[in-house]
C-alpha cells in the first residue's frame, strides 16, 4: 500500500492589503445608525408633530429633516402603554 502524502500546512496569501479597521468601523456604525431609523418610522414610532407642536400617542421619537434631504430620529419620550 502506498502512503498518503501529509496534507499540505501552508496558507495562501491574498494579494489585497488589510482593510481599514476604522473605516469597518464607521461603516458598521452608520449602517446601524440607517438601520434603526428605518425601523423606528416604519414601526410608526416616529412621527412628524402636528401644527400644535404635539405627537401622536404612539410616537416615541421626532422625524427631523436634515438639510441635505435625509431625516434623523430624535428621542422625545418613552413608550405609553
Amino acid at each position: 500500500m502506498a502512503k498518503a502524502k501529509p496534507a499540505s500546512k501552508k496558507r495562501k496569501t491574498s494579494a489585497r492589503k488589510p482593510a481599514d479597521p476604522k473605516r469597518e468601523r464607521r461603516t458598521s456604525a452608520a449602517a446601524a445608525r440607517d438601520r434603526f431609523v428605518n425601523g423606528v418610522i416604519t414601526r410608526g414610532e416616529a412621527a412628524k408633530p402636528d401644527k400644535a407642536g404635539k405627537l401622536p400617542g404612539q410616537a416615541t421619537h421626532v422625524v427631523v429633516d436634515e438639510p441635505d434631504g435625509s431625516c434623523t430620529v430624535k428621542r422625545a419620550r418613552f413608550k405609553l402603554y
